[in-house]
């Protein structure tokens, strides 16, 4: 049986109005150039957390890179509403190595805790032998096979940071998803310039590709700051609508001053326009 957790963007159509775990999984148009995995900066994130547009918390990520090895920190917890009632937290961390280029996971972790109880997942890569050795709460084992690619939710969305910079991105993964494998496809939308609180934005927005049609995943990477994701949504066209917007950044220990609105960049362009 799959444990309910409130901060699981995958189930959170179903769940009550707790503030979410990771849209950040889902973690989710022009092509860019081709972005060298030095150019993967170590970053530190703040995100708020909405839904249906009410503030419901509050999710803080921490990349940090040392040589080959590198490591990724999401904690979030209910700041307001029902999830603050709940004292609604959770925390991952994955890391690993870079492997030719690749975010290759050796071990992730996740602890969810709701009004007292807690949900506990470890996953061990062990690449050696292709499986994921997975644990929920110490005592439910499985073993997965890796086929050589998967990923957890955390190094998938540094993988497809990266694969964004290819000429040809082709953003498909597998993913260990608690007890199992899942096949994660996404599409690549039209460049987007984004209103966020860092100012005006350009972003390569990517879509869930999903088979129900009422459902949709949609994340947004910002161009000019590593394609780190500044927004994420999630819900039901005829249901709830879940989104996390950036709040905070910094790239390799340097804090991202906010620039222009959209609409002052708009309105210096069209006083461009009308110079004789």
């Amino acid at each position: 049986m799959r444990s309910e957790n409130p901060f699981n963007s995958r189930r959170m159509d179903t769940l009550p109005p707790l503030s979410s775990r990771r849209l950040t999984v889902l973690l989710f148009g022009l092509l860019l150039p081709a972005l060298a995995v030095a150019q993967v900066q170590p970053y530190n994130a703040r995100y708020s957390f909405y839904r249906d547009g009410k503030l419901g918390g509050k999710t803080e990520v921490e990349l940090s890179i040392s040589q080959d090895r590198w490591e990724v920190r999401s904690e979030s917890s209910g700041t307001h509403g029902l999830a603050r009632i709940l004292r609604a937290r959770d925390s991952e961390s994955t890391s690993g190595r870079l492997v030719d280029g690749r975010f290759v996971p050796y071990r992730y972790t996740r602890h969810t805790r709701v009004a007292g109880i807690d949900d506990r997942w470890v996953n061990e890569f062990d690449w050696q032998s292709d499986l994921v050795k997975v644990t929920h709460d110490g005592k439910h084992h499985y073993e997965l096979p890796l086929q050589g690619q998967a990923l957890d939710p955390l190094s998938m969305k540094l993988e497809m940071r990266r694969i964004l910079g290819e000429p040809e991105p082709r953003l498909d993964f597998l993913m260990v998803d608690e007890e199992e494998i899942d096949e994660e496809n996404f599409r690549i939308l039209e460049t987007e310039w984004l209103e966020t609180s860092l100012g005006c934005l350009e972003t390569i927005p990517v879509e869930k590709i999903r088979r129900s049609k009422t459902r949709y995943t949609r994340a947004w990477h910002a161009t000019g700051l590593g394609l780190v994701e500044v927004k994420v949504e999630h819900g039901k066209t005829d249901g709830v609508h879940l989104e996390m917007r950036i709040a905070e950044l910094s790239l390799d220990g340097t804090p991202v001053v906010p620039r222009a609105a959209c609409s002052s960049m708009q309105s210096s362009r069209n006083v461009i326009d009308e110079e004789p």
